[in-house]
Formats: C-alpha cells, sequence, structure tokens
C-alpha cells in the first residue's frame, strides 16, 4: 500500500479538482514531488522517463484549467502520461507501472474514464479529438476537448490529416503541441524547422511580454499604446513562426509558452478555451526537467529498464539484435554502394546512429511516418538504390498498404529490417510485434526470414540486401539472443536441423528456436528424443524438411511467438489435411487476443512459453 502520511502535497491529490486549491507555491512543491515520484516509479519498472519529467508543470496547468472528466485530455502516444495517472486516482496501479495487473505505460480506457482512447502509437491524437468534438456537438454533451501532441508527432500524415478537417470544421477545440525538439530522437523535416523558428523567437517573446507590461502601467494612453504594439508584433510573429502553418489551416495559434511555468500556461490555456474556435498553444518543454542524466541524454533516457536512480543507466554493452542488425549493415553498405538506410525516426532504437555517422548521405529518418517510409523506399527502389528500412514490427502494421501496393505489387527490391518482433514486455497491446507473420504471409511477392541467433541474423541480411530480388522482411526479437545458433551457411526457402531426435519433431523459427533447444534438452533427459528444426525462412515455407521430420518421429509441435491466427503453424496445418499426415500435431502459439502489459517472465507465464509449460504442450503429444 501506499504511504499516505508522508505529508507530501501530491498525497492529498485525489483527483485533478484538488489541484485548484493549492497556491502558486504549493504547486511548485508539487511539481518537485512529481518528478521524485516518477524517477522513483520508473527506477523500480522500466518505463518512459524523460518524456515524462519534460510534462509535469504541463500536466498540472492542464489539469488546473479543464474540468476533467467532464472535458476530454487526449495524450498523443500516451507514454508521457505518468503524473496524469498518479492525479487521476491511480496511485496505487502505478506501483506496478508496466506489470502485470499493474498501471498501462500509455493511455487506457479500460483502466480510467480519465482516458478518452487508447494511445500508444504516435500522431493519432488530433483525430480522436475532432471526433470527441463531433461527439459532444451531436449528442449534446457539454465538455470540451484538448489534444496534447508534440512536436515529433506532427510530422506524422494522420496528424496532418487531422488538421485539415480541423480547420474545415472550425469547432472549439484546444490543440497542445508539446515541443521538445525530440520524439525520441532529434527531430527532423520542415514542420521541425518551423517549430524550431518559433522557439528560436522565445527571447522575442518575453522582450515583448516585458514592454507590455511596461506600457500597460503607464497612465491613460499606456494601455492603447500596448494593444497597438501587440497587434502589430503579433503579426510579424506569425508570418515567421509556426504560427504561419496553424493560422493558414484557419488554427488560432497562440505561443510560444513556457512549459515549466504553470501560471503561465494555466493563463493562456483558460484563454483558448474560452475561444469559439480552434486553438494551438505551443508550449516549449525539456526532456528530462529535473533529472540530469536524462536532461544530458534524453534519447538515453527515453525508454528505460529498471536502474538505479542515483547512479543512472549503466552502460551494459551487450549486443542486441538491433546492434547487431547495425552493424552488419554498416559492413555490407561498405562494399556496396547502392546500400542505403531508411527509418521513421528510430534511429537510435534500430541501431541505425552509426549508419548515419558513417554513410551520412545515405541515411534518411523521415520522421514518424511509417507510410512513407516504405514509400519512400519504393522510389529509392525504382531508381536503382537497394533501401533498407528498418522499423518496429508494431509500427509496420501502420505502412500496410505501402507495403502491399508500393512493394509488392511491382516487386521492387526492398528489405524490411522488422525489429521488436514477438513479445513486447512492459509496453502491453500496442506495441507486440506479434501480427507481422500472419500479415506479410499473406502478401504477394514479399518474402520473410526469421533468424534465430546473431549469427543467422547477420547471413539473412547479407542474402537479403545482396542476393534477393523483390521485397523480403527479416523480423527479429527486441534484445539479445538466447543462445548461439549457427546452422550454417544460409539458403533460401529451406529450414535447418539443429537437433536430432526420432521421438518427436519440434519446429520453430525465431525466438521459439532456443526454447524449443531447450524443451529438445530437457525431454532427452528423460531419454525422449526431440528432433527441432529452425525454420529460417518462412515465407516460402519448407514444408517438406517438416513433414519428413514428423513421418520419421510420428509426433510434429510447431511453435511461434506471434499470433496463431494466420500464422505459419495454421499454414503448415492447412497444407498437411490437403496432403494427408500421417503424424499428430499440436500447434503452439499466441491467441486471438490482444497481449496484456507485463514483463517478459509474466508473458511467458502466461502464455504458456516458460519450458515447463511447453513441456506439458508438448507431452499431450507423447
Amino acid at each position: 500500500m501506499i504511504d499516505l502520511n508522508t505529508n507530501r502535497i501530491l498525497d492529498t491529490v485525489k483527483q485533478p479538482s484538488d489541484l485548484k486549491k493549492l497556491t502558486v507555491g504549493q504547486l511548485s512543491v508539487l511539481a518537485d514531488e512529481a518528478r521524485a515520484e516518477i524517477i522513483s516509479l520508473v527506477a523500480k519498472n522500466g518505463g518512459h522517463l524523460s518524456s515524462n519529467l519534460g510534462v509535469v508543470e504541463l500536466t498540472i496547468a492542464l489539469c488546473r484549467a479543464l474540468d476533467l472528466p467532464r472535458d476530454t485530455l487526449i495524450w498523443d502516444v500516451g507514454h508521457q502520461s505518468y503524473l496524469y495517472k498518479l492525479l487521476t486516482g491511480r496511485r496505487e496501479a502505478m506501483q506496478r507501472l508496466r506489470s502485470m495487473n499493474g498501471a498501462c505505460g500509455f493511455s487506457s480506457p479500460a483502466e480510467s474514464p480519465y482516458d478518452f482512447a487508447v494511445s500508444g502509437h504516435s500522431s493519432t491524437s488530433l483525430s480522436v479529438g475532432i471526433g470527441a468534438v463531433m461527439a459532444n456537438e451531436l449528442t449534446g454533451a457539454k465538455g470540451r476537448v484538448c489534444c496534447v501532441i508534440g512536436d515529433g508527432a506532427l510530422t506524422g500524415g494522420l496528424a496532418m490529416e487531422a488538421l485539415d478537417q480541423i480547420g474545415h470544421l472550425k469547432r472549439p477545440m484546444l490543440i497542445v503541441i508539446n515541443d521538445n525538439e525530440m520524439s525520441i530522437t532529434k527531430n527532423v523535416g520542415s514542420i521541425s524547422t518551423l517549430l524550431s523558428k518559433a522557439r528560436s523567437a522565445g527571447r522575442y517573446q518575453r522582450a515583448k511580454d516585458a514592454v507590455e507590461a511596461a506600457l500597460g502601467k503607464v497612465p491613460y494612453a499606456g494601455s492603447k499604446m500596448r494593444d497597438a504594439i501587440r497587434f502589430v508584433k503579433d503579426h510579424i510573429k506569425y508570418a515567421v513562426t509556426a504560427g504561419t502553418l496553424f493560422e493558414s489551416m484557419g488554427i488560432t495559434y497562440l505561443g510560444p509558452v513556457n512549459g515549466h511555468r504553470i501560471s503561465d500556461m494555466e493563463e493562456l490555456f483558460s484563454r483558448a478555451l474560452k475561444m469559439d474556435e480552434p486553438v494551438a498553444v505551443h508550449v516549449l518543454t525539456k526532456k528530462g526537467k529535473g533529472y540530469a542524466p536524462a536532461e544530458a541524454a534524453p534519447q538515453k533516457y527515453h525508454g528505460v529498464g529498471p536502474f538505479d536512480a542515483a547512479a543512472g543507466l549503466a552502460n551494459t554493452g551487450g549486443d542486441t539484435f538491433s546492434s547487431v542488425f547495425g552493424g552488419e549493415l554498416c559492413s555490407i553498405a561498405k562494399d556496396n554502394p547502392a546500400v542505403v538506410a531508411v527509418t521513421p525516426s528510430m534511429a537510435l532504437g534500430s541501431g541505425l546512429s552509426e549508419f548515419a555517422k558513417q554513410y551520412k548521405s545515405r541515411f534518411f529518418d523521415v520522421g514518424i511516418a511509417e507510410g512513407h517510409a516504405v514509400t519512400f523506399a519504393a522510389g529509392l527502389a525504382g531508381g536503382g538504390l537497394v533501401p533498407v528500412v528498418s522499423i518496429y514490427s508494431s509500427f509496420l502494421q501502420r505502412a500496410y498498404d505501402n507495403v502491399i501496393h508500393d512493394l509488392a505489387i511491382g516487386g521492387l527490391h526492398a528489405v524490411l529490417a522488422v525489429d521488436r518482433a514477438g513479445l513486447v514486455p512492459g509496453d502491453g497491446a500496442t506495441h507486440q510485434g506479434i501480427f507481422d507473420v500472419a500479415f506479410l504471409s499473406a502478401i504477394p511477392n514479399v518474402a520473410a526470414l526469421a533468424p534465430s541467433s546473431f549469427a543467422e541474423l547477420k547471413k539473412m541480411l547479407r542474402y537479403a540486401v545482396e542476393e534477393h530480388n523483390g521485397p523480403i522482411a527479416v523480423r527479429y526479437p527486441r534484445g539479445g539472443e538466447a543462445m548461439p545458433i549457427d546452422n550454417g551457411p544460409f539458403v533460401f526457402g529451406k529450414a535447418s536441423i539443429v537437433r536430432s531426435g526420432g521421438d518427436i519433431t519440434l519446429a520453430a523459427y525465431g525466438s521459439m528456436v532456443a526454447r524449443a533447444l531447450k524443451c529438445a534438452e530437457a525431454l532427452a533427459e528423460k531419454g525422449i528424443g526431440a528432433e527441432v528444426i529452425d525454420m529460417r525462412t518462412i515465407k516460402p515455407l519448407d514444408a517438406a524438411t517438416v513433414i519428413k521430420s514428423a513421418e520419421k518421429t510420428g509426433r510434429l509441435a510447431f511453435m511461434e511467438e506471434a499470433v496463431g491466427c494466420g500464422g505459419i503453424g495454421e499454414q503448415l496445418a492447412a497444407y498437411l489435411s490437403r496432403r494427408g499426415a500421417g503424424f499428430k500435431i499440436r500447434l503452439i502459439a499466441l491467441p486471438d487476443a490482444f497481449v496484456p502489459h507485463a514483463t517478459m517472465a509474466e508473458l511467458e507465464e502466461f502464455y504458456g512459453f516458460t519450458t515447463e509449460k511447453l513441456l506439458e504442450k508438448i507431452g499431450e503429444l507423447l
């Protein structure tokens, strides 16, 4: 249980309305307490640190200006809503942040009525927000709608589409632009440049405010002079800053305002909420604010595992699939000038930072625009280059049509490096890489490979870049390898027997191969010989090798860390049903359901992917 006897102001806030009872001095103390609480929670459970530390004052100001939950507050992405959760009655659940039955690390309506919509992917808030505005109008609800969207998320095409409609409908709506000059890494693109111009105008804004305040004290003529100067200077500001973008779309622009001064933001938000039109308030924040290590390296502290808050993050230096991918791509690019890399604002997480340094002219960060990344790659491929698009599995979902329409139909040679494939701990339903196998295998012309180890990843990446002809995906999990596995030379379309046995066949791909080998070792101790097959290529499927082994052993357990519905196991079973099989079959995969937020150990236990649970399932065949 939470200790509520600490005399902290944070402990007295049970709901947002309690904030309105606090003095300016108490709000400052509350902000300090909130940062300490967030650092403690993330250090214990892991999570998103930099982004949450940057919006402490912003969160407090919004909760004071709005009438929650009558009003609707929508956080884009939602990973920066930790304080919002603490202030909306979720103190107890936040102690188990990102763990089974604890608080989700993103916005979740199932968790609280204060969360209006699921939010885990970028650039969705404005579309949801204008939908909520129109729903209120048509149902007679009186609440106001506010969306908080980062400057990085504004690079997403969906946000631009929403702004277009918001400006067209001209309904009252508050858009708060949380401008910290970053998404995960430094933002890129013309929209970011526009916002940077507004940010650089901060000194101009402060000087203008000082002049206006001084003139306001001059008797009689002072106020008129102040208003005249404000009119002229505001129009100059709009002409040279981000105001141009929003005003030209029919959205009133206010700001920029210091995102760490609660009173200034609250005043501006209150003014905006009274206006009968859509208003964008530009708020300048510092990612990692209040925690020196995160301020110095906000990208390093974007998403972290548990750590020692006093010492900061340790530099483990261990290899991951992402880092191995990045290193191997650099080696390939050294000898092949046609190789280029594309990422939708995920250079650091995808292991492409070194590539960006070594091959600056051949590296393209397109911002948070996954669909554009894939179609951009199609243009590169059509022009004779070999694009490698590094993209998380859960974000590749956003570019599904682009893969079909722009790569597959034309048979263009582009490599999709699908990171974070399989179960992802902590992040919950929005970040699981469990659907790509099913949706990619349904697309003609698209091939797919699944390495079980670092060595396999290197060989498959080289094949995909240097030998394959057409679109091809290489999918690999988050983190490090479970065990070193080397199946010898890679042959496209051929599975490999990594362990021989005569009693049962265990076929798997990717991360499940190591689990299959552990099961085989446990079975061997009982005198049972398990033959383990690493599928390697999951499209096209090497059914022949699997069938030959299963006909020898009489039993087949097919294991995959992906949804079973439409998965490789079901495809194999459908093939066998047409052909006829004289052996027993057991398919082991994830169910037709979304994955809850939990640690990896909790997920493996929940889905029966531990060695003990897998042996129980395999035992049904024996």
